[in-house]
């Protein structure tokens, strides 16, 4: 059966962390902020309103400070591009040669997704993107709610049954399985295994893409 491949960018194919702490330090240094937790915003930079990420800042006051960073790291990194993980580029090639449909939502927007596909030549291999721009020209909700899942679903004529979500945190698994998709978590990523066993995936690959790709084949 013909099924779709969703993926997350960063943290699943793309290994942008190092990209995030480096902005995250000249941030600190401009701001004058205590340098927070990095392993806790790793942890739980999805869920700022409850975890403390040693800022010392009240738990409220986290949230526009890392949506600051992160918008840093979009406007002013345009130059720097992160690595794909070691053997993204083949696995994505494999699938498409074995029929499986390709897709992408992510929460990165739009522009520096094109340039970062459009540099590693892959932007071919996807039929259909959700990114944190569609939320409002579509007015869909972010993950972790199912709304971009299911919309690409819809546009690329797959049911939930046939759409498989991939990615590394605890937001692209609750996405997934709230579409009543097919999940796999990586764990090379923000989250460890327990966190995404935690989440509800349905599957879980630790080592590298073979192990996705015997995932995805072994799915009814």
């Amino acid at each position: 059966m013909s099924k779709l491949i969703a993926f997350d960018i960063d943290g699943t194919l793309l290994n942008s962390w190092p990209i995030f702490e480096k902005e995250m330090v000249k941030y600190i240094n401009e701001t004058k902020l205590p340098m927070p937790c990095l392993d806790s915003i790793r942890d739980g930079y999805a869920f700022p309103h409850e975890v403390d990420f040693g800022w010392g800042l009240e738990l409220h006051e986290q949230k526009p400070h890392l949506h600051n960073v992160y918008r840093r790291v979009d406007e002013h990194t345009a130059g720097i591009i992160a690595p794909l993980y070691d053997g993204a580029l083949d696995f994505l090639k494999t699938l498409q040669k074995r029929g499986y449909t390709l897709g992408i939502v992510t929460s990165k927007p739009s522009e520096p997704l094109a340039t970062v596909l459009d540099h590693y030549d892959i932007h071919p291999l996807f039929c259909g993107i959700r990114t944190s721009c569609d939320t409002r020209r579509r007015n869909e909700r972010e993950k972790p709610a199912p709304d971009q899942l299911l919309s690409l679903a819809q546009e690329l004529k797959f049911t939930p049954e046939q759409t498989v979500m991939i990615g590394d945190t605890t937001m692209d698994i609750h996405m997934g399985i709230a579409a009543r998709a097919h999940t796999i978590g990586v764990t090379w990523g923000n989250h460890c295994v327990n966190r995404l066993t935690e989440a509800g995936a349905h599957r879980i690959a630790s080592e590298n893409f073979d192990e996705v790709l015997t995932h995805i084949e072994d799915l009814p």
